[in-house]
């Protein structure tokens, strides 16, 4: 007994060895400052590790393809509710020893490991201007060195300078194509190289540019200007007063634009990579008539904009309506270039029970590196719509609603629903009782509330007399906004009036606000919506809208009221 105690001891104590372990194993991670570089020049490899390291790290597997300059390591700590994270970095300044595409293999911290890196060094430039004992020199490169109309275009712009120099500037880089889009990516770098055993201070400044014209595209000539300081035996003039003006000229650069292939689909994106997804908020989202619920749809693409990206081309089945939301596009760019990202938000709203196919959505895009077009796709999604809560449930199981109905099922459709047989006995006095009773008390309602009350005005029933003035000046400003066809300057109107109409629940998009008006006001403002965030978007005229929103005030007691309710749409990622 005590020796079969003892054997249990000893499994659940190694079983807390491990989960300790696992828990106090820490995630290293590296990287190198860039990708690729030149032979005999500097970049740094750096190495993080999340939470505590198992022991101290072992660099010398490095020491074979590199040369280590020098090397630091820092550590952060952060405290978030209590809880703490603690990062350690080391960061080498390394020299190729070789050209070519390396594998830097990986480094262990104790048991904990890093991944391996592969990184491509290039062999140095044949004509060396450090070859003729040149101070100061330039030179500029672009990736990829072919490229299609409007396809990412990366150029590094590098000067060399061997002295100290002050009031430095460079030229804008300039090119043969007046619609091209240029842009600088991050800061500029600095790091070191050696020509010729002669060691360079190096800055680059990278641009992105989208190239708009096929045929051969040329980056004229770049001007650098900087003064040399001078330094002598008896003075050192730390501000370059008395120095030299030294300036120098890139050489240009021409690049070949293949035009946009005879065999690519429209619109035409010419990517590295691009992918489709489309989620809900929850797995397995409950569908019911009347009940909104959000599919958001997004592209993520290398190698372009986002306001490059195309909508997203949705079409609900029959029995769905749906109103998108303000997309949102957003730009990440680094050292390789630009990532674009574009979200849909899209609201469906049931409007019959069954059982519904959303159809298939695909985008084409132009893959540069296999030079072929590809297609991303979400696959068709079936769901079940259930009736609307409080709803009679049928009597037999609803049957599947085909996204085109055959003349049959509308005809099925169109039949009347049997009678129920009619009522015998005491129920229908009842039942004559209470309608008398509910008669009278509306009567009551209708007395007391109209005649022994003072009448309103149409300004005091959206809001009263203090906000009078204010709700008039935004009126003003929305039939100003109207008149021009201002779509912009209509929809922050109606949202500013709708506030002073329902300060308690101010409406937070044009789809929620419209939600409180009959069916014709409601569709002017769902068309400014569509005209603003739709798939159409364009031209838009205000004066329907304005004419609905003007008798909205002078004849409110003759609209309707909506019996659709929405819940809100807008949500605060996508404003």
């Amino acid at each position: 007994m005590v020796k079969r105690d003892l054997i249990q001891r000893l499994f659940f104590s190694l079983i807390l060895l491990l989960q300790a372990a696992n828990v106090l194993g820490a995630t290293i991670t590296a990287e190198v400052s860039r990708n690729p570089v030149s032979i005999d020049e500097t970049f740094e490899l750096i190495f993080e590790a999340d939470g505590t390291a198992d022991g101290e790290p072992d660099f010398s597997p490095l020491e074979h393809d590199l040369e280590i300059l020098s090397r630091s390591q820092s550590q952060s700590i952060r405290m978030i509710n209590g809880d703490y994270s603690r990062t350690t970095r080391w960061a080498l300044s390394v020299m190729a020893k070789r050209a070519g595409q390396l594998t830097l293999p990986a480094i262990s911290f104790g048991s904990d490991r890093s991944q391996p890196l592969s990184i491509l060094v290039r062999e140095a430039t044949q004509s060396d201007p450090a070859s003729s004992g040149e101070d100061i020199f330039m030179e500029v490169s672009v990736e990829p060195e072919t490229a299609y109309v409007q396809q990412q275009l990366i150029f590094h712009v590098r000067i060399y300078r061997a002295v100290n120099i002050v009031d430095a500037s460079l030229s804008a880089p300039q090119f043969n194509d007046p619609d091209i889009i240029v842009e600088q990516i991050g800061d500029e770098q600095n790091f070191e190289t050696q020509r010729n055993g002669r060691r360079y201070l190096v800055s680059q400044i990278d641009y992105l540019a989208f190239p708009q014209a096929s045929g051969t595209l040329t980056l004229n000539p770049i001007m650098f200007q900087a003064r040399v300081m001078q330094q002598s035996r008896h003075r050192f003039d730390a501000f370059g007063r008395g120095g030299k003006i030294q300036r120098i000229r890139s050489k240009a650069l021409s690049i070949e634009i293949k035009p946009i292939p005879k065999s690519a689909t429209q619109p035409w994106l010419p990517l590295t990579n691009l992918q489709l997804s489309a989620s809900w908020p929850k797995a397995n989202p409950e569908f019911r008539v009347g009940e909104p619920v959000t599919r958001t749809l997004a592209i993520v693409a290398d190698g372009v904009t986002a306001v490059e990206l195309p909508e997203i081309h949705t079409e609900p089945p029959p029995g769905f309506k749906q109103y998108p939301d303000q997309p949102m596009l957003q730009d990440h760019k680094d050292k390789n270039g630009v990532t674009a990202i574009r979200q849909e938000k899209i609201a469906l709203v049931p409007t019959r029970p069954g059982v519904y196919v959303l159809p298939a959505i695909t985008v084409s895009w132009w893959n540069v590196q296999t030079n072929r077009q590809e297609v991303a796709r979400i696959a068709e999604e079936r769901i079940q719509v259930l009736p609307a809560a409080g709803a009679p449930a049928p009597a037999a199981p609803l049957p599947p609603v085909a996204n085109n109905p055959t003349a049959q099922d509308v005809e099925a459709s169109l039949k009347p629903p049997p009678q129920a047989a009619p009522s015998s006995g005491i129920y229908p006095w009842l039942a004559l009782f209470f309608a008398l009773g509910w008669l009278a008390t509306a009567a009551a309602w209708w007395w007391f509330g109209y005649y022994r009350q003072p009448k309103k005005t149409a300004l005091e029933e959206c809001g009263g007399p203090p906000k009078a003035k204010r709700r008039d000046k935004i009126l003003a400003e929305l039939r100003e906004a109207c008149q021009a066809d201002d779509a912009s300057a209509a929809s922050r109107a109606l949202l500013a009036w709708g506030k002073t109409v329902w300060p308690a629940a101010p409406p937070k998009g044009l789809v929620e606000l419209a939600a409180h008006f009959d069916a014709a006001t409601a569709a002017n403002m769902l068309a400014l919506n569509q005209s603003l965030y739709g798939k159409k978007r364009g031209s838009w005229d205000g004066d329907a809208l304005w004419r609905a929103v003007k008798n909205y005030r002078t004849d409110r007691h003759t609209q309707k009221p909506r019996t659709e309710k929405l819940e809100p749409l807008y949500l605060q990622a996508g404003r």
